[in-house]
């Protein structure tokens, strides 16, 4: 039986390895691109070296390997860098879409999107997919106009949105923090922003389970638990055994981002449960388990 041949872009960030990974273990067809060389030294997929921002380079791309799905995970996620550098991330996390879309819909490709929480304002939280985006820095703004830009032009799509992805190890903000601690480095960290913590593999998993059930619109996939960030590196270092005394709290106000950051932008999971029956792993779930 021939493999479904899935293209992944974004595919040397912290999201992008894992689902070349587990792609490949669920016997598709990976063919995984980035910026730069690749980041995984063993596996047995093809990896291109691609700037999404090029059409031409693109549209080589998906001639020659044509796949039947592709999963857009290349992004600008830094959120002050994006405040500051407006055109550069309207340019990667939206405008770069155009160098997919028309492809996809000539062929009849699933696209599924990456999105996230920050397209929310944060002023209530525990939203649904379908409640208002109204985003307080420029990149939720770039990555709802993708949304938009998705949604508008008739391609079968799949728009996840997430939140505050992590793991055990790889970079992310949890094992960034970690480090620190055991370095003896005294942390200040918010304690007056929730989010709803997203383990890395249940949300592969749910990115599997959507390409392979075919589904359409648009899913939050996280815990499911809304927490404050300072609660959740807390749990994590009192479980290793660490100094908890260098984690020291701040509010928001007391910070120099250069961009808004929403207060509360927990995602409700109520529509995947029902649609298939997601069930993710909650902090303490991760905790008691690998620690």
């Amino acid at each position: 039986m021939k493999k479904m041949k899935v293209l992944i872009t974004g595919g040397n960030g912290f999201l992008g390895k894992e689902l070349r990974m587990q792609f490949q273990k669920n016997n598709y067809d990976v063919i995984a691109t980035g910026l730069g060389k690749d980041r995984i030294s063993y596996h047995n997929h093809i990896y291109l070296e691609l700037d999404i921002q090029s059409p031409s380079k693109c549209l080589e791309v998906l001639q020659k390997h044509q796949p039947s799905i592709i999963i857009n995970a290349a992004a600008l996620t830094d959120v002050d860098r994006c405040q500051l550098n407006q055109s550069e991330c309207l340019s990667i996390n939206c405008d770069s879409l155009n160098n997919f879309i028309p492809y996809s819909i000539e062929n009849r490709i699933h696209f599924i999107q990456i999105s996230t929480d920050f397209v929310f304002n944060g002023k209530k939280g525990e939203y649904k997919e379908n409640d208002f985006c109204d985003p307080v820095n420029y990149y939720g703004f770039s990555k709802l106009e993708a949304e938009n830009k998705i949604i508008k032009s008739g391609v079968d799509y799949a728009i996840i949105r997430t939140s505050l992805l992590y793991n055990l190890t790889g970079n992310n903000f949890l094992t960034r923090f970690i480090k620190k601690i055991k370095e003896n480095v005294e942390l200040k960290i918010v304690d007056d922003q929730y989010r709803t913590p997203t383990y890395i593999f249940d949300l592969v998993s749910a990115i599997l389970i959507i390409v392979k059930l075919k589904k359409n619109g648009i899913y939050h996939i996280s815990s499911g638990e809304s927490l404050s960030i300072f609660d959740i590196v807390c749990n994590f270092v009192k479980n290793m055994d660490s100094n908890t005394s260098l984690i020291k709290n701040i509010s928001t106000k007391d910070l120099s981002q250069k961009a808004i950051r929403p207060i509360n932008s927990s995602l409700l999971i109520d529509k995947a449960k029902k649609d298939f029956n997601f069930t993710p792993m909650n902090l303490n779930d991760v905790i008691n388990r690998f620690l």
